[in-house]
């Protein structure tokens, strides 16, 4: 799941992958680091909720 999270970040030419952690626990998904706007954030959001078996995601990214 971590990784295909990863790989769908990866693919997004606006964020810096490098800067967000993804930690999975079971089916939850938590986000954290530094986005340069907001929209980022809702673009790692919904990389997150895309991954099959995800049935939360904790957004604790913050503005750069």
């Amino acid at each position: 799941m971590k990784q295909r999270i990863l790989d769908a970040l990866e693919r997004n030419a606006e964020l810096e992958v490098d800067v967000i952690r993804v930690n999975v626990l079971n089916d939850k998904v938590t986000l954290e680091g530094k986005v340069k706007a907001w929209h980022e954030r809702g673009i790692a959001e919904r990389a997150a909720w895309a991954a099959p078996g995800v049935k939360m995601v904790e957004d604790r990214l913050e503005l750069a």
